[in-house]
């Protein structure tokens, strides 16, 4: 599979990702038996689906860089270190509240295949 490919397959999840958030409600959270994280505060439903639009927008800034992955590197360079971010955070947070592990580890753990991933894209 070409790197133009990864990296497209990549962006389409993000967004699709961002989707989902855009529309999950207390069922989503209830289907992935997370049901007793959702709250129905107007505060936390709108962080939730503007969050989901970052998503999105991460999303569409990988489209664009499949579409040449030498042009772009160094988008893909700041992605993955946004990555690492997103990876020592969710550890941090997750662990720090004493948040059960199937709530932030599959999400740090998500992080860190996207950064092997998008290493190995941008290296030459």
């Amino acid at each position: 599979m070409s790197k133009r490919t990864v990296l497209l397959i990549i962006s389409l999840l993000f967004m699709l990702g961002g989707i989902v958030r855009l529309f999950a409600g207390e069922s989503t959270f209830r289907f992935f038996q997370m049901g007793h994280l959702w709250s129905g505060d107007a505060y936390f439903v709108y962080i939730y689906r503007l969050l989901g639009v970052f998503v999105i927008w991460a999303g569409l800034i990988l489209l664009v860089c499949s579409r040449d992955v030498v042009r772009y590197r160094g988008v893909i360079v700041a992605s993955i270190l946004a990555l690492i971010l997103f990876f020592v955070v969710s550890l941090l947070i997750g662990f720090g509240t004493g948040l059960g592990l199937r709530f932030f580890l599959v999400d740090s753990i998500f992080s860190l295949i996207l950064v092997v991933l998008l290493y190995a894209i941008q290296k030459e």
